[in-house]
């Protein structure tokens, strides 16, 4: 009994260290506001996290949407992490979604409560990101997930990001230097990662040093095999072609380049 009232004791405890750290760090929400985005499970994670290791400490937030909130932080070893929580209060995450998971064969059986269903779409943006990343794609290097909480790297520098392809202001050499490396991360993800992007535009692009490129966002990423793979992947290409073209780069076609990463026309079935 008195063992089972000191865990008790103890998540109470980190639930309220994990709480004040965030309401110290995080100015844009009070304290009402946090208790409707950061439930106790929550809290209780990231201080799994924080106790193995993984989290040091965080130090405030980079980017903040209806359906998550990343922060920035740094592990023991002092890498700049970015730690993704996906908030378990959106009533409207399953629309849209379920299309992605039932499809997913990594992630097994899928349904059950809103909880559960972002807990496996976290999950999957992690085994997305580590695919990608072990084949050798330009994205965020995948560091652990629990439930609702995804840490990865920090793409960027002293706790400020890199900037997003659509932010830049560059000479049009610059942008076809980028567009074929962006061509090449394409291709790789494609071949090695066997993954499509599925949502690829200027606005999940970022912009590094050297004219570096890297890709975010895989939450959405699918399979080679998916049933709507060529669609997404012709999509990413007419996004990342149209933005390419408007800055005066001369463009391949995009039947052309999806033939030359696939090995066949679009919607034609692989031999």
């Amino acid at each position: 009994m008195e063992e089972r009232w000191a865990r008790r004791l103890e998540r109470q405890e980190a639930i309220v260290e994990v709480r004040n750290r965030f309401l110290e760090k995080d100015r844009s929400l009070d304290r009402a506001a946090f208790e409707e985005v950061f439930d106790a499970r929550t809290l209780l994670t990231i201080y799994r996290l924080m106790k193995r290791g993984v989290i040091d400490d965080f130090y405030g937030v980079i980017s903040a949407g209806k359906e998550s909130r990343i922060y920035h932080a740094k592990n023991r070893a002092g890498e700049e992490l970015a730690v993704k929580i996906y908030l378990v209060n959106n009533r409207e995450f399953r629309k849209g979604r379920l299309e992605y998971l039932v499809s997913d064969v990594r992630l097994g059986r899928v349904g059950g409560s809103i909880r559960k269903l972002i807990y496996l779409w976290a999950k999957r943006e992690f085994l997305n990101l580590k695919q990608a990343y072990e084949a050798g794609v330009p994205v965020p290097k995948p560091h652990a997930v629990i439930d609702n909480v995804l840490v990865m790297g920090f793409i960027g520098e002293n706790g400020q990001r890199y900037p997003l392809l659509r932010e830049t202001a560059l000479s049009v050499d610059e942008y076809a230097d980028i567009y074929r490396k962006v061509l090449e991360g394409i291709a790789t993800q494609y071949r090695r990662a066997e993954l499509i992007h599925g949502d690829l535009s200027e606005y999940n692009i970022m912009c590094g040093p050297s004219l570096s490129v890297y890709f975010i966002d895989l939450s959405q990423a699918v399979l080679i095999h998916h049933p709507r793979a060529d669609f997404y992947l012709m999509r990413d290409i007419r996004n990342v072609n149209r933005f390419f073209a408007s800055k005066g780069v001369e463009v391949l076609e995009d039947e052309e380049f999806f033939e030359e990463v696939t090995g066949r026309r679009p919607y034609e079935l692989a031999v």
